[in-house]
């Protein structure tokens, strides 16, 4: 979420709404200088990042979001859950077993390929060396 920010504005930290300062300057779109309640932090450049203008509605619009996103994240569980799911049951299918080293031996025989699987992992920053141990 994406915010313009203008002197005068009441803003509060996105993880601790509770902490509540308003802008005293703005230099371009990602400076802000805020005068914050915490005598610590008076008059430091604040991350536009790490807050939020503090009115009702845009607490309620993060809400909102929160429950969107929440929704994808146990969607993303759910898919995980499942591919890891037939992963394992292919491996057993292919070893007749589900342990350590059955994954290791599809890759190994190379007659199941795996490259597709393994690209995914990959591609999304991960190892594969995980589901092979």
């Amino acid at each position: 979420m994406n915010f313009t920010y203008e002197v005068g504005m009441p803003v509060c930290l996105r993880g601790n709404k509770g902490f509540k300062g308003v802008v005293t300057e703005v230099d371009g779109e990602y400076d802000v200088k805020v005068s914050w309640d915490d005598d610590d932090k008076v008059g430091e450049w604040s991350e536009v990042s790490e807050m939020m203008p503090d009115t009702p509605e845009v607490h309620a619009q993060l809400e909102e979001m929160a429950k969107k996103a929440q929704a994808k994240v146990d969607e993303a569980a759910s898919l995980l859950e499942s591919a890891f799911k037939a992963w394992r049951e292919a491996q057993t299918i292919y070893t007749g077993y589900d342990g350590q080293g059955s994954a290791y031996q599809m890759r190994q025989d190379g007659l199941v390929i795996l490259s597709k699987f393994e690209g995914i992992i990959n591609r999304e920053g991960w190892s594969t060396s995980s589901i092979y141990c």
